[in-house]
């Protein structure tokens, strides 16, 4: 494939260099070897440098990605980002478009608009759009400056084997070959991971019958910093496309091309420039800066974890790029990762607890796919009645709230709820607020010696107790092999101690006087309570390190589910699934009556007859 290269940025090159490894008589053994240096090998070096495990990357390649190829990074990878090293998130939210806001076009009108972060009281932003060379740039310079991580540019690594023990690498360079072996091995080496090959593991999916063009390109112009998606619309009938803003007055523009296409034909900039001109106007002045074809596919390994092989990223499992799953995903799978991967190194936690990254991660991917699917039958639609629905669902998303959930251009990534892990605690008591057991905390700002500060940075890299009230110095004892740190918020000025100045933190987490939560080192909830109870505390802190025997999976109801509809939708239109055109037909009168039945009210039902005729009397936005 012919790609147009990125004008506005110059991509480093990192030199091969020798290494005291090619020289020894015996293969050197390193505590952790990681295959890749993109973004989710780099954060896992940097994340176990924070906590003084070394690691060595391979990486074949000289450089970081060319092209910008992912695009948004999400609050929550941001987070992750700013605890492993908050120099990188402050350069990424720096350098990156800021945006929160969203709109939703059908043909030639905005059907509705989302704000991603409605509240105030976050240190970070929603999402920005920043392209992956610089993520991966800004990774590189942090790495190469820590003296726990050694990045072994231009070096092939060919996996040889692996036992109770070790795992066995040869590593190909242009000045010869060597071999090394490490204790345990992170596989973040992409979709077609040479580390899965090699060990004949599965990767299995769907591929899904569409291309899309993505076209970076530099131009200026007074368009706001939103997230724009059509569907059907004028300038590209009959399909989708997507509007970003990227730094350097860049922007990135998706269109979906359909599946029977000559992909040369279409990559000639003579004939992605006559696309653009019909989008933007014929007068519009704009400069290509990177252009690519892409497929959708949806694909998984069974097993993450492989002895002491773990895998992760898109080594372990691929999305389609709409709702920026891939990244960001691989991004939380090191967070959830290497906080066990170090546990277990240090003797901190059994070796079990390595077997609940699979157990947790797995589910996470399955919801990935599981948007990334649905976000592909609804802008793709595979029959006429689909097609019908979805048009029908955006037609009535202009005054229904209800139809705006199903609208799908794309699930954006969000942190996955543990809500089944064996390491999350149950609720003993009634809870209000908004957050609960396998949750991912949602940060708060707090006061701190009079300077504003937030939670995500009070909450370090380990295991914290988190305690609403005063410290009465009545120090827990813990039955753990491991440091815990205790902090306190209070709604009082006092000294040392972090202040609920605005409520929103007992609000948010339904706190009174020593109330409190147990917080992972990945920041998610594993326990909480009422009142301090020190053996409750103990116990839920050894399940959250898998420190418990016949320790098993909740089954926590969520408080706060997200897109059921898309639930409903989906079942919808697979009972349409092998039905004729009258079959169909047949099918949804009856569903028009069953749903007659459930209505009592002549002036509801009327209303709701006017509305699918599309009258605009009576029409209110109704939940």
């Amino acid at each position: 494939m012919k790609w147009i290269l990125p004008k506005t940025y110059k991509n480093p090159i990192y030199p091969f260099r020798q290494t005291p490894d090619q020289f020894a008589k015996t293969p050197v053994r390193h505590k952790v070897i990681i295959i890749g240096a993109g973004p989710v090998g780099l954060a896992a070096a940097l994340d176990l440098a924070k906590r003084d495990i070394p690691s060595v990357i391979f990486s074949k390649e000289k450089t970081v990605s060319i092209g910008s190829r992912a695009l948004c990074f999400s609050k929550k990878c941001l987070e992750i980002i700013n605890r492993i090293n908050p120099v990188i998130a402050s350069k990424m939210i720096n350098k990156g478009v800021t945006w929160n806001l969203g709109k939703v076009f059908y043909k030639e009108e905005e059907v509705y608009k989302f704000n991603l972060l409605p509240e105030e009281g976050h240190k970070i932003p929603a999402f920005i759009n920043l392209q992956q060379y610089y993520f991966e740039e800004y990774l590189v310079d942090e790495a190469h400056k820590n003296p726990l991580i050694d990045v072994r540019w231009q070096s092939y690594a060919h996996f040889v084997q692996q036992d109770d023990e070790k795992v066995t690498f040869d590593i190909h360079t242009q000045e010869g070959n060597y071999t090394v072996e490490s204790e345990y091995v992170l596989a973040c080496d992409g979709v077609h991971s040479p580390t899965r090959k090699a060990l004949n593991l599965s990767f299995e999916g769907e591929l899904f019958e569409e291309n899309f063009l993505i076209a970076d390109i530099i131009m200026e112009n007074d368009f706001p910093t939103e997230r724009w998606f059509w569907f059907d619309p004028p300038f590209n009938k009959g399909n989708s496309a997507l509007l970003h803003k990227e730094p350097d007055g860049v922007w990135r523009i998706d269109l979906q091309l359909g599946w029977n296409i000559d992909k040369d034909k279409e990559l000639n900039p003579d004939r992605i420039k006559e696309r653009l001109r019909k989008m933007l106007g014929a007068n519009c002045e704009f400069e290509l800066e990177w252009t690519s074809i892409y497929n959708f596919r949806c694909m998984r390994m069974e097993k993450f974890v492989h002895n002491r092989i773990i895998f992760a990223g898109d080594s372990a499992h691929q999305v389609s790029p709409f709702g920026a799953r891939g990244a960001n995903s691989g991004v939380q799978d090191t967070d959830n990762l290497i906080w066990k991967l170090a546990y277990l190194i240090q003797g901190k936690a059994p070796k079990s607890i390595l077997e609940t990254y699979d157990k947790e991660r797995s589910p996470a991917t399955d919801e990935n796919i599981y948007h990334s699917s649905n976000a592909t039958d609804f802008i793709s639609p595979k029959s006429r009645m689909s097609t019908i629905y979805r048009n029908a669902i955006l037609d009535l998303a202009k005054n229904y709230l209800f139809a705006q959930e199903i609208v799908n251009s794309g699930r954006l990534s969000h942190s996955f709820k543990y809500l089944n892990s064996s390491l999350t605690t149950e609720d003993i008591e009634e809870w209000n607020g908004d957050v609960q057991p396998g949750y991912a905390i949602s940060d708060v700002q707090l006061l701190k010696n009079g300077k504003t500060t937030y939670l995500i940075d009070e909450l370090g890299n380990d295991f914290t107790l988190l305690i609403y009230g005063s410290n009465t110095n009545n120090l827990i004892q813990f039955n753990t092999k491991f440091d815990i740190k205790t902090i306190y918020i209070n709604s009082k000025n006092e000294i040392n101690e972090l202040v609920d100045f605005s409520d929103s933190f007992r609000q948010k987490y339904d706190t009174n006087e020593t109330s409190w939560y147990i917080i992972r080192p990945d920041h998610y909830i594993a326990a909480r309570g009422k009142k301090v109870n020190k053996k409750n505390i103990n116990i839920a802190l050894l399940k959250a390190t898998n420190a418990m025997k016949n320790t098993k999976e909740t089954n926590i109801k969520d408080k706060n589910p997200l897109y059921l509809r898309d639930q409903m939708y989906k079942t919808l239109i697979k009972s349409h699934i092998g039905l004729t055109e009258e079959e169909s037909v047949k099918m949804n009168a009856k569903l028009i009556l069953l749903l007659m039945d459930k209505i009592d009210d002549i002036e509801e039902w009327t209303i709701l007859m006017n509305q699918a005729k599309n009258e605009e009397s009576d029409i209110k936005l109704v939940n």
